[in-house]
């Protein structure tokens, strides 16, 4: 199985993405998994085309900022869009963490050929704190929204179909916004609860629900 992760550092945002991204990576390889990285200046389109061609991975992992119709890369240069490549993801299943791209560039790409696409169709919104910012993996803050999106590649590498890794993810939103509504201890508490709901809501599963990674 071979799977491509993209990995911008260009600002705050890819910066917290890459790093959570890396634990992906390390979960992936102990399950044997190939993977290849395009990390920082990399994670550009020219590298991001060509390692697809080459490659033909079973899937893709997006992290980046986002549009309706495309995701990006290092510089916020344009990776995969859907006027002009969305057929780059065909025969594989992705996932793009990144804003809004579940709204056009989804629906083209499934047309296109990709088997599963799980997105979002709205912004993807997480808190941080501005303390650990050269320390991504370590914030308390981002922690639980990072966690809930890495779910869903953990679970399709664990073999779970699109929408069972999709409905996972939704669930353990779900799950922690109800538990920090109740919560009288975090002062971020309500802001973070609803950010977790809003993310739940606008996460989409697009084409062939039922496909898995073999």
């Amino acid at each position: 199985m071979k799977l491509i992760v993209t990995r911008p550092e260009h600002d705050v945002t890819t910066r917290y993405l890459s790093s959570w991204a890396g634990e992906i990576i390390d979960f992936a390889k102990k399950k044997g998994v190939i993977v290849y990285d395009l990390f920082k200046d990399k994670a550009i389109r020219t590298e991001f085309e060509g390692r697809i061609n080459k490659l033909k991975p079973d899937v893709i992992f997006l992290n980046g900022h986002g549009g309706d119709d495309c995701v990006t890369g290092h510089d916020n240069g344009v990776l995969v869009s859907a006027q002009e490549n969305s057929e780059l993801l065909s025969d594989s299943i992705t996932y793009a963490l990144s804003c809004n791209s579940g709204k056009e560039l989804g629906p083209k790409a499934v047309e296109n050929g990709t088997i599963a696409y799980i997105g979002y169709s709205d912004e993807f919104i997480f808190m941080c704190d501005s303390n650990y910012i050269r320390r991504p993996a370590d914030d308390p803050r981002a922690k639980p929204f990072m966690e809930v999106s890495n779910q869903i590649i953990v679970s399709l590498l664990k073999g779970n179909s699109a929408k069972d890794s999709s409905d996972r993810s939704k669930s353990k939103f779900a799950d922690l916004s109800s538990r920090l509504l109740s919560s009288d201890a975090d002062p971020d508490a309500l802001q973070s609860a609803q950010f977790l709901w809003w993310n739940m809501r606008n996460q989409v599963c697009l084409g062939d629900m039922n496909a898995k990674l073999t």
